[in-house]
């Protein structure tokens, strides 16, 4: 990459006003000194833009025409140079990015669970986090499809993650299908890179970022009718042996999902004609103590329609009760019940 002096640009310039002028005159219509006219001949001919004549040492300038085509070279040889080191820049930058979050998590100069207290907070981490991505992002999505506009600004900050060369995958419920901009939302996701995977049941909601941080939504505090609903919170958490349990659930759940979002979605194993996919999920989440608001929310579906799908698998079941429909459930080989020792 060569660049033009200011003086070099002056003597360039008086003499393509001028094509019979010579060098000489040029240089004393400008004011300019004998050293300071060999100084702009030289870059000028060192860039190509003037001639030394073989065996006489002599310097002629080039026709318009060659001057355009030179400088255009000039210019694109410039830019590419930039180029390169924006690049150069870029992926430096990204190797420093990851490598202060894993030496955050790692120095413990961050604690490793730290909890969020409101969407505002819970959403500048999120921004913060996604900024920093450089590897991918993995997500899951339980519960009813967002707002559209919430779904927007998802979108913006997914592709510009996505931009920087970070992978992404993420998981939401079947149900986001059946809404047009919950559909659109999750079409977007795959044409902008991003691989999407569909499924009938998700067990919470999830954001990892480069195997270094994870966001999950803390569960409220059930304190009783007439209480004031509580603020939304969040955990963040860095602590290696949680990410890595929540990668092998992100996993477990993304090898069960579905990546063509025109076809039926595949839940749980089918069952016979008593109980579909989604009933069978319901009733092995009241099998795990689950509240009637998480496994609405993991269905994402409403209260009512849990109350409506609960009277329906009872009917099926040919319980009276949902503690008669749980033990007909185990007696029929339904409820996973083997305990696990930690």
């Amino acid at each position: 990459m060569y660049a033009l002096t200011d003086l070099a640009h002056r003597l360039l310039q008086t003499t393509l006003a001028d094509p019979s002028i010579t060098l000489r005159d040029a240089a004393r219509s400008l004011g300019l000194t004998e050293e300071e006219l060999a100084l702009g001949l030289d870059e000028l001919a060192r860039a190509g833009l003037v001639r030394r004549l073989e065996g006489r040492g002599e310097l002629v300038t080039l026709t318009p025409d060659a001057v355009f085509a030179q400088l255009v070279a000039l210019q694109q040889e410039a830019t590419r140079a930039r180029l390169a080191a924006l690049e150069r820049m870029d992926a430096t930058l990204g190797v420093l990015s990851a490598s202060l979050m894993r030496l955050r998590a790692e120095g413990g100069s961050v604690p490793q669970t730290r909890r969020l207290v409101g969407g505002r907070e819970i959403s500048g981490a999120l921004e913060g986090v996604a900024a920093q991505a450089r590897e991918e992002v993995l997500s899951m999505h339980p519960g009813s499809p967002l707002p559209q506009a919430m779904l927007k600004d998802s979108m913006k900050r997914n592709r510009e993650v996505i931009d920087r060369g970070a992978t992404m995958r993420c998981m939401h419920l079947s149900s986001m299908l059946k809404v047009p901009h919950g559909r659109a939302h999750l079409e977007g996701l795959r044409d902008a890179g991003a691989e999407v995977r569909v499924t009938s049941v998700l067990p919470f909601r999830l954001v990892m970022v480069d195997r270094v941080v994870a966001y999950v939504p803390e569960e409220p505090q059930d304190e009783g009718p007439g209480a004031e609903v509580p603020e939304m919170t969040a955990l963040e958490i860095r602590d290696p042996s949680m990410i890595a349990l929540f990668r092998a659930v992100f996993e477990f759940c993304w090898m069960h999902g579905s990546a063509a979002l025109g076809d039926d979605v595949p839940g749980v194993d089918e069952v016979g004609e008593e109980l579909d996919s989604r009933e069978l999920s319901l009733v092995r989440m009241l099998g795990r103590g689950m509240k009637d608001d998480a496994i609405a929310r993991s269905l994402g579906i409403s209260s009512r329609t849990l109350r409506r799908m609960m009277t329906e698998v009872m009917r099926k079941l040919d319980a009276d009760s949902r503690f008669q429909a749980g033990a007909h459930a185990a007696a029929r080989g339904w409820l996973d019940v083997r305990k696990e020792t930690f």
